[in-house]
């Protein structure tokens, strides 16, 4: 009886040191897998370290070049705005020389006009002999008319524009617009500017400033 109760107790005994021996195993191996995870995970913190440092210097550079960028920029806004300023007075520079070149060229209109009629004005100019007076680009003709109340071109001038014809202030006005013809066939407008007694200037109308108008087409007002 007494061996019987040593052999349970012994059997007992065995159980429980090999239970404690199964859970210190187990404590044991999860302690392992525990220092095992805290090296990964102090790995992991140190490479996060890393690259947090790497990322902070990258930052920095950055923000360093965005700032010379914006300087930059800046610097560029006022050149511009420079160049827009300088641009505008050019602008009103070349508008105001337009205009004084358009007034100097309606001048210069006006001054060959008269010209042209003061040649014709002189004494000798109606003769019936055709006469011509080469000044530049001008060339004056005294021809005869046809009709009464039609002309006849005496001079052309393509780069002013104008004609001058032989129909006075008997036949037409200031702002008079003048049809003139060639056998019959319409070549051109103008509007007069000039009138003397025997003779009147007219420019010729934007859309007839390029017709080709010789001396000896017929002049008829309206």
């Amino acid at each position: 009886m007494g061996f019987f109760l040593r052999l349970l107790f012994g059997v007992g005994l065995a159980a429980v040191i090999a239970g404690e021996v199964a859970v210190r195993t187990q404590i044991e191996r999860r302690y392992e897998e525990a220092l095992q995870s805290r090296e990964q995970l102090a790995l992991q913190v140190t490479e996060l370290q890393t690259q947090r440092e790497r990322l902070a210097v990258s930052l920095a550079q950055e923000q360093q070049r965005l700032q010379g960028l914006a300087q930059e920029l800046s610097a560029k806004d006022h050149e511009l705005q420079r160049t827009l300023a300088r641009l505008g007075e050019e602008g009103r520079t070349i508008e105001a020389l337009e205009q004084q070149v358009g007034a100097m060229r309606r001048q210069m209109d006006l001054l060959q006009g008269e010209l042209v009629l003061a040649l014709q004005s002189r004494p000798g100019s109606a003769s019936t002999s055709p006469q011509t007076v080469q000044l530049e680009k001008v060339v004056v003709t005294k021809p005869t008319s046809a009709h009464p109340s039609q002309g006849r071109v005496l001079s052309v001038h393509p780069d002013w524009k104008f004609v001058v014809f032989d129909l006075g202030w008997d036949y037409v006005r200031i702002g008079d617009v003048v049809s003139i013809y060639r056998r019959d066939q319409l070549l051109g407008k103008a509007r007069v500017e000039r009138v003397q007694e025997q003779a009147a200037a007219a420019t010729l109308l934007p859309e007839w400033e390029r017709t080709e108008i010789a001396v000896n087409d017929v002049v008829q007002p309206f």
